[in-house]
């Protein structure tokens, strides 16, 4: 390997390991020690201040978690960054501020390992993974040089070793924070260092071990039979006896038994079997088989290694992604190795939370993005069933033109060792269905280098860079957030004769309150052969914990440690929240790509297995028909079981029935609703019985009532005084001023109670606190048109007038911003009826000549401030989550009652959160049945034309106001809010979500446009 001796090994492209065993397929053998634990610790600035070899640790102050990282042990500080460096950059120097850790611990040989004095063993020293590059010293010996954060390292230190009891052995590990490795790892995520993965002893028996092995299984052309092939590489002394066997998924049935005498100077034998028609591996079905390798020194043991395998096929046929024949669609999400207090130190038991979350989300696909996980990862994703896109560590977004490094040839080696790792140690999953040469480093002569070794390494596996955008050296098309335009034009481009699929590796970039959208694009995928799904943007936020003086406990992201330069919390953009709990988005996806369909056709069902591989066999399909009267509870009329595995509905099959419970429905002006539910019949690994997998609602009969408003009918007199400043209104049970200055309701009483907050009456507004895909999209218009800042200049205000039973008054604003020319013209017509009920139309219409009137809005509707003690909200319509007309699938219809803290979905970063969407009524009342109901009717703009829209309303109800929302950086701030207030709101429409931190604005059919507005609210007292 050529070297550069003026430049250390960490500022060396061409130098990224001295001494480094060859990678190999993970296994532990049967003699391993953890090292894992408390380790001596010295911290440096540069590796010139590092404590000498030759040191004494036990001056050293302190020691540290391994495996961990040191910013979150109290030395440096996380940093984190999309894509800029955090350092100069000037490749492949690293900066010379270059922290360095110096890590030490001590060993002794367990007894029983070696005898008699006699090494009878060869010892390795194994890191899982050390960010981002480290020298290893052995009693006072330098061994070794590594770099490849996210690899493995593995080094020969028989010689070195003392045995015997007694007899401690010292590990001393030099890390350095920066390396020239730094510039090829710059991943969108916290720059984090130190040994963060397992360290471990291992010790093979000097006569004979297995080094490596490959397992490879083939189908026939059938899929049916199959071939087992087993390639060893070996390192023998002496003649020994190889002995495999397979094992049925069971344990109980043996299929091989064969053994094989070797002799001394064998290092490679091969080995084939023929498999009759074995269960085969999908991640619908993963059935997977025991191979035990044993080597036999006559009757002795000296290793054994135990292997799951997956019969399975990958291959691309006519242009698709196949596995075992079938081309598979991929419902995937992005996966980043992260954990709130540990890093990417991550445990395995939360990995695998991880991955049952997924499963149990209707996920099938996981992306590694963007370097290999843990090694346990894939054998989770063997057990459990998913399909696994496994990345080479190598992102270098921040250098920008690929003649830095990916079109620098004195990069080469260290771009090809990056994947050679990865492929040599995951090999052998059957979870591994495509191998990616890592991410967003533009494309270069070093990504055909790449291409050409694993394509002789591994011909059994397709090929994955969306950084080739003309897939020269990949063996599909992938894109990142393409808009619907574009997805269509690459689906199509080549008609259907086409050799390569298309993947689009990461869409719904899911920061914050989103994704929206995520529906259109399941469309587009289901619509088009050649497109094969994707993986979505990204499974959670990866906020640390941290410990703040004022607020407590919070999720920091970029800036919260001193960072800088930072990219704020970019890096919060999950699907789940910091603590990996399912948030929104994660709940919408599962529905969207949920793999059981029902279509209504008239009076019946057609329900559609969108599975690759499995029947419905095993699920239940349950349904009730439900009727809801106005304003009351879910009556459930009747309900029942479909057979749906008499005769099987096979994959991609489907199968109709009538709609059951019909003769049930009464013609009335009640909503009736079926509802169908698709739960596991039998427990998983991954979930029990009942889990729900699908379901799907359809409106039966009903929804009249709610496309008019009933007419006011009078039933006693009010009385009305007049002063300069308002108008008082009252009867003999109820009181109301309505203030002429700012044209609204400032107090609202029933029999001495009140029902609005102080000058808490309802107001025409338009702004919602910015999304953080509002950030990135159309918030920048918005604030440029100042919608934050719209002020009500009242016109005028006419005397109530007496009419159908009600007083009117009408009023005339001009809602603008100061220093604009644009706005609204309003008219609002306030009705207050005998009874105490209000209604209030609003037509408000913007000035046509004003160019400066912002192409879209944020919201438009009432808003109201209730009094504190209302804190119960009760709903007809979506729930009993939070929805919005791009993301609102996952919530179904029903009557949903909740408290107000639990009407807010609390983001790990503040802003709009909470709406409900497609509801026909609220009410919000205190504990003793005391409110407000509200319904609201819009004429312009029409909402959706969907069955189950027509007649709604979207509304929220919080204990924040949106200058609270946007005020607030973490959560903890506003769980310090306390305002003596809820704002409830009552919305005619909404802006759509979509994901324009990283991808598409809202689509057009979900863009709130500037125009007329008009839409009237009724507001009621309950509980009189």
């Amino acid at each position: 390997m050529e070297s550069k001796t003026t430049q250390p090994d960490y500022a060396n492209e061409r130098v990224f390991q001295r001494n480094r065993l060859p990678p190999r397929a993970y296994f532990l053998p049967k003699h391993n020690l953890s090292l894992n634990g408390r380790w001596r610790f010295h911290y440096a600035p540069t590796p010139l201040h590092a404590a000498p070899t030759s040191s004494d640790p036990s001056a050293w102050p302190t020691t540290i978690e391994v495996p961990g990282h040191w910013q979150l042990q109290g030395f440096g500080h996380p940093h984190y960054t999309n894509y800029q460096f955090p350092f100069p950059s000037d490749p492949p120097f690293p900066p010379s501020q270059n922290p360095t850790g110096t890590y030490e611990t001590e060993f002794s040989i367990p007894s029983g390992w070696d005898s008699d004095g006699r090494k009878e063993m060869n010892y390795r020293l194994r890191f899982e993974g050390v960010d981002s590059a480290f020298h290893l010293f052995v009693n006072g010996v330098e061994v070794g040089y590594s770099q490849g954060s996210r690899n493995p390292a593995e080094f020969d230190v028989t010689d070195l070793v003392a045995i015997g009891e007694g007899a401690a052995n010292r590990v001393r590990v030099r890390v350095y924070q920066w390396s020239d490795g730094s510039y090829i790892e710059d991943q969108d995520q916290w720059w984090l260092s130190g040994i963060f993965r397992d360290v471990l002893l291992l010790a093979f028996p000097k006569e004979g071990y297995v080094e490596d092995f490959t397992v490879r299984t083939n189908l026939d052309s059938y899929y049916h039979d199959a071939v087992l092939g087993v390639e060893f590489r070996l390192a023998l002394t002496t003649g020994i006896t190889l002995r495999v066997e397979l094992r049925g998924s069971e344990h109980e049935s043996v299929l091989i038994r064969k053994s094989f005498e070797l002799g001394p100077l064998t290092t490679v034998y091969k080995c084939r079997f023929d498999i009759s028609n074995p269960k085969k591996w999908t991640a619908e079905t993963p059935d997977l088989y025991r191979l035990q390798i044993d080597l036999l020194d006559g009757a002795r043991t000296l290793q054994t290694i135990a292997q799951p395998v997956g019969f399975r096929k990958v291959e691309i046929i006519d242009g698709n992604l196949t596995v075992n024949g079938r081309p598979i669609f991929l419902r995937g999400v992005n996966h980043h190795d992260n954990h709130p207090r540990y890093g990417r130190a991550v445990p395995v038991e939360f990995l695998r939370r991880d991955l049952v979350l997924m499963k149990q989300h209707n996920i099938n696909a996981v992306r590694c993005s963007h370097y290999p996980s843990n090694p346990h990862f894939c054998m989770l994703a063997n057990e459990l069933g998913l399909y696994v896109m496994d990345e080479t560590d190598l992102e270098c977004h921040g250098l920008y033109d690929a003649k830095y490094a990916s079109d620098n040839p004195s990069w080469e080696g260290a771009y090809v060792e990056r994947i050679r790792q990865m492929v040599h140690r995951d090999k052998n999953q059957p979870s591994v269905i495509i191998w990616s040469l890592g991410n967003e480093s533009q494309y270069g002569r070093n990504h055909r280098a790449m291409y050409e070794w694993v394509k002789k390494a591994d011909p059994t596996r397709p090929v994955h860079y969306e950084g080739d955008q003309a897939a020269q050296t990949a063996d599909m098309y992938s894109y990142m957030y393409p808009d619907m335009a574009f997805l269509q034009w690459a689906a199509t481009r080549d008609g259907d004769s086409f050799t390569k699929p298309v993947v689009v590796c990461e869409f719904g970039h899911a920061m914050g309150n989103g994704p929206g959208g995520l529906k259109e694009y399941l469309d587009m995928f289901n619509k088009y052969r050649r497109l094969q799904g994707g993986f979505v943007w990204e499974w959670a936020n990866h906020g640390l914990e941290k410990k703040d003086e004022k607020l407590g406990s919070i999720y920091a992201f970029g800036g919260d440690y001193g960072d800088v330069p930072n990219d704020g919390n970019y890096v919060m953009d999950g699907l789940c929240s910091s603590e990996h709990e399912p948030g929104p988005g994660l709940q919408e996806y599962k529905k969207v790509i949920e793999p059981v369909v029902v279509v209504r056709e008239g009076d019946r069902l057609k329900i559609r297995n969108l599975y690759d591989f499995m029947s419905l066999d095993h699920l239940c399909a349950g349904w009730q028909l439900s009727r809801f009267p106005m304003r009351g509870r879910e009556h459930a009329i009747a309900g029942g079981e479909l057979d749906i595995s008499s005769p099987q509905i096979l994959a991609g099959t489907d199968k109709t029935f009538r709609i059951a419970g019909l003769h049930h429905v009464v013609d009335d002006l009640d909503e009736w609703w079926l509802t169908i539910s698709f739960r596991l019949r039998h427990d998983t690994p991954w979930a029990p019985s009942g889990h729900e997998i699908a379901w799907a609602q359809f409106p039966i009969h009903g929804k009249e009532r709610y496309k008019c408003l009933p007419p006011l009918l009078a039933v006693q007199r009010l009385n009305i005084r007049e002063t300069n400043e308002a108008f008082h209104i009252s009867c003999p049970d109820f009181s109301l001023s309505f203030d002429k200055t700012r044209a609204s309701l400032t107090s609202w009483a029933f029999r001495g109670r009140d029902l609005l907050h102080r000058d808490g009456g309802p107001q025409l507004t338009f702004w919602r606190a910015p999304t953080d895909n509002d950030i990135y999209g159309d918030a920048t218009d918005w604030y440029s048109s100042r919608v934050n800042q719209l002020t009500h200049q009242v016109r005028s205000v006419s005397p109530p007038v007496n009419s159908a039973g009600a007083f009117q008054i009408t009023t005339e604003t001009w809602v603008s911003p100061p220093g604009r020319t644009w706005g609204f013209n309003t008219t609002t017509t306030t009705a207050i009826h005998a009874s105490g009920s209000i209604r209030i139309h609003t037509y408000t219409a913007p000035k046509t000549d004003e160019g400066d009137t912002p192409a879209t809005l944020p919201r438009v509707g009432l808003e109201l401030k209730l009094p504190r003690e209302m804190n119960s909200v009760s709903w007809f319509g979506r729930g009993p989550g939070e929805s919005y007309r791009d993301k609102k699938f996952a919530q179904r219809f029903g009557v949903w009652q909740q408290s107000v803290a639990a009407m807010t979905t609390p983001y790990d970063s503040p802003q709009e959160n909470g709406n409900r969407t497609s509801t026909r009524w609220v009410r919000v009342e205190n504990p003793r049945g005391f409110g407000i109901a509200a319904t609201l009717h819009c004429d312009v703009p029409q909402r959706d034309q969907d069955e189950d829209e027509e007649g709604t309303f979207d509304f929220s109800v919080q204990r924040f106001g949106v200058e609270d929302l946007e005020r607030a950086k973490h959560k903890a701030e506003l769980e310090m809010v306390d305002n003596p207030f809820a704002v409830l709101r009552l919305d005619a429409a909404h802006h759509g979500l979509g994901s324009a931190t990283c991808g598409p604005r809202p689509f057009e059919v979900h863009k709130l446009k500037s125009g007329a507005f008009e839409f009237t609210v009724e507001l009621e007292a309950v509980g009189v």
